[in-house]
């Protein structure tokens, strides 16, 4: 079978697709399903973006982690200045960076990379371009090596699950200061698990000089090879509801990994999770809480489900207040371009 990625219309018409750009909410299927007029579906659609807690739709690019297979996490000393914040959301290998206070260490990346040897050029390139300060005038970086291939769960927008739970104990919901009633909170769900999407494709096959009928099946088949998955609304910070806290766990488990591993799949608090084997620690899991206090519950569940099971554990608990970026779709359009650009060079 020949390689989707591989194939220029292919390529053109994700830049939009991962992007979002011909991708929209179906207005006057939100007002039918909410039974609201189609100007109320208008002002609370925006209300939500307005007010960060949710971004507009896109296409996931699901190809990520079988394209960049290498994830690397990094513990580093860096400056805090704009100009290192520009290089974090430039930089299309870097996926997420943030705050932190770990040691000598100040920030924490996640960056994705096609193999080791790619990672350690990136690595000379960007001192050698002053990106960064030379090592000599920082800490030491500590980075992680984990494969993104080993990942079991990617699910960020599980969370809509524990919104939910919360919103039928309470009646009412707080996101970025704002208390969503239940229209807004039932229009938030559908957009987050991609109801009333709709993607132009007349519009996509102008830009693209194709036509509509071609455009549409060319979609499909990404779809069908899971190249991209159905498009949906996302957080901004992706991986945590606007106002909660990530948290990145290293975590052993001594026996019983199968069990555990079908827990963390059911566990709506947890968005990522993979198999991993660095020092001993064999998984390493990303979860989300409203608070500090929630986190260590939920850790004691896990003691108290595995007792015998759960040795060593590193947690980084990173503040919503703590985030540099967190750009999934940067990183897709960077391997996206490449690839284009190298289909030119052929």
């Amino acid at each position: 079978m020949n390689d989707p990625l591989k194939d220029e219309l292919n390529l053109r018409l994700l830049r939009y697709l991962v992007s979002g750009e011909g991708v929209k909410v179906n207005i006057s299927a939100v007002a039918r399903r909410l039974n609201i007029h189609r100007a109320t579906a208008k002002n609370k659609i925006r209300y939500l973006y307005e007010n960060g807690i949710v971004n507009p739709p896109l296409y996931p690019f699901k190809a990520l982690f079988e394209e960049y297979p290498l994830l690397v996490i990094v513990e580093a000393d860096m400056p805090r200045d704009p100009a290192i914040r520009s290089f974090y959301r430039e930089d299309t290998h870097i996926f997420a960076a943030f705050s932190c206070m770990e040691g000598p260490y100040n920030t924490l990346l996640i960056e994705f990379f096609r193999d080791l040897e790619s990672y350690h050029s990136w690595r000379e390139r960007i001192v050698q371009e002053q990106r960064i300060p030379a090592r000599e005038w920082r800490a030491p970086a500590n980075a992680y090596i984990f494969s993104n291939r080993l990942t079991f769960k990617y699910d960020p927008n599980c969370f809509i699950n524990v919104l939910d739970e919360e919103f039928r104990s309470k009646g009412e919901i707080q996101l970025m200061g704002q208390t969503l009633d239940e229209t807004e909170f039932e229009l938030l769900r559908m957009l987050m698990k991609g109801e009333c999407i709709r993607t132009n494709e007349s519009m996509l096959a102008r830009d693209l000089g194709s036509n509509r009928k071609t455009v549409g099946r060319h979609i499909n088949s990404l779809l069908e090879n899971g190249i991209i998955d159905k498009p949906r609304c996302i957080f901004p910070n992706l991986f945590v509801p606007p106002g909660y806290n990530l948290v990145v766990s290293k975590i052993e488990v001594k026996s019983q990994r199968d069990e555990f591993k079908e827990l963390l799949k059911r566990d709506d608090k947890v968005s990522r999770a993979l198999v991993a084997s660095t020092g001993r620690y064999n998984f390493l899991v990303f979860t989300a809480f409203k608070t500090i206090e929630d986190f260590f519950d939920w850790g004691e569940s896990l003691y108290t489900r595995f007792p015998e099971s759960i040795g060593a554990v590193s947690n980084t608990i990173l503040s919503s207040k703590m985030i540099h970026t967190i750009m999934p779709q940067k990183v897709s359009i960077g391997l996206i371009e490449r690839k284009l650009r190298s289909l030119g060079e052929e």
